[in-house]
């Protein structure tokens, strides 16, 4: 079980230590991401991410990154709508010289102009290249469907304006009222204890937390039931439907989990074996729920030639009102059940995976992952809560997306 650090200043430390393993993984977790973003600032938290890893005080982009090498480390960041996340993988003897190259970066990057103004023409290309992947504009397009109005519908990356004209003042200002020792976990995995993950933050870390002060949370966004429609000469066309869901706390998430993989998350669910085994109308066919701090979305998602897509979505709510109709089969829930326990067993083979899991956790929930307690949730769900979840699910408004060339669909379906 992860033992659990908490500092004077809301610093969280959690630390899983795996004395089987050799190698280490840890992880800066913030709470910096599109949802405590506005249309002004959009995508500077991704911005940020970015600019940690362009040069110190003492170190170049280059050295940071043989930093790590040299000790035949891993570094990389992610961001998120909710937080980010500054992780490397070493073995468990480099872990005090790469932790202290990951808080270097983190308190002393200088945000060089002609680092910035480089690193800015590869975030624009990032989004370029969403611009040529139509599922990713289709999965934003989704989010302003069900969220519009509500920094959820934002994009992680932001726009090319914003982007263009952010500088190192607005990195400043943002890491100022988002980089503050109440919004920050840091999480260790594999072969390290409590007592020296306390003597790393000590050491490298927390005496240069800026000081608390009050910080902007996230509010529930109002569900809305738009549609959203991109019309482009892509040669297969996406849909994603949409219908709100649990938040990332909600006991529900683990019902959810069920009926995921029962319905769309798996080679043997309904919606894969029907849409695409049986009827052959979409390449891919799939669902994936996202959850979040105050809200929550199940998502259908759908890859077809344009000509089938009316076919496709027809079969794809066949699939619904039978399973809303004449329930779950008891073969499904057991494979279903077992699926869920065999991922969260596979992941803990993984020093990285244990680190993003507890990060994720505790960032968004303030909950320590147990993989004992959340095995002893899975097996205590019954078929019946699952059904009525997907009852209740389904009972309501959903919004949709659609990225693709002009279709009947379309032609049929849209306001």
């Amino acid at each position: 079980m992860a033992n659990l650090i908490v500092y004077e200043n809301g610093l969280r430390v959690v630390v899983e230590k795996v004395p089987y393993m050799r190698s280490v993984s840890v992880g800066i977790w913030v709470k910096a991401g599109s949802i405590y973003e506005n249309a002004e600032n959009n995508g500077i938290s991704h911005f940020t991410e970015h600019m940690l890893f362009k040069g110190t005080d003492k170190l170049s982009a280059f050295e940071i990154a043989k930093k790590f090498e040299d000790k035949g480390a891993s570094v990389n960041a992610f961001t998120g709508r909710e937080s980010t996340c500054y992780f490397f993988k070493s073995v468990d003897t480099q872990i005090e010289d790469c932790f202290s190259v990951l808080s270097e970066i983190f308190f002393d990057s200088t945000f060089d102009k002609v680092e910035l103004d480089r690193e800015r023409k590869v975030i624009v290309e990032e989004i370029n290249m969403v611009e040529d992947t139509p599922e990713d504009i289709c999965y934003d397009l989704s989010a302003e469907a069900l969220f519009g109005g509500h920094s959820l519908a934002q994009t992680i990356l932001g726009t090319k304006d914003n982007v263009l004209r952010f500088g190192k003042d607005d990195i400043q200002r943002y890491m100022s009222e988002r980089y503050l020792p109440q919004n920050i976990v840091v999480t260790f995995a594999g072969n390290v204890d409590e007592n020296l993950a306390d003597t790393l933050v000590k050491k490298y870390f927390y005496n240069k937390l800026l000081p608390q002060k009050p910080t902007l949370e996230p509010t529930n966004a109002e569900y809305r039931f738009d549609q959203k429609i991109r019309i482009d000469d892509f040669e297969q066309s996406n849909m994603i439907i949409s219908y709100p869901s649990v938040c990332s706390s909600d006991e529900g998430t683990v019902i959810q989990n069920y009926a995921n993989i029962i319905l769309g998350a798996s080679m043997s669910s309904r919606l894969f074996q029907e849409v695409r085994e049986k009827q052959g109308l979409a390449y891919s066919v799939y669902t994936s729920p996202s959850t979040y701090i105050k809200n929550g979305s199940f998502n259908i998602c759908l890859n077809t030639n344009p000509e089938n897509m009316s076919r496709a979505v027809d079969a794809t709510f066949k699939v619904i009102n039978e399973v809303k109709n004449n329930g779950v089969l008891p073969s499904e829930f057991e494979r279903a059940r077992e699926q869920l326990k065999s991922s969260l067993v596979f992941a803990q083979e993984n020093v990285q995976s244990i680190m993003l899991a507890m990060g994720k956790s505790l960032i968004t929930t303030d909950k320590c992952f147990d993989i004992e307690e959340k095995l002893q949730k899975i097996d205590s769900i019954t078929q019946e809560e699952v059904e009525k979840f997907i009852n209740q699910l389904f009972e309501q408004k959903y919004a949709w997306a659609y990225v693709g060339k002009q279709c009947d669909f379309i032609k049929n379906n849209a306001n």
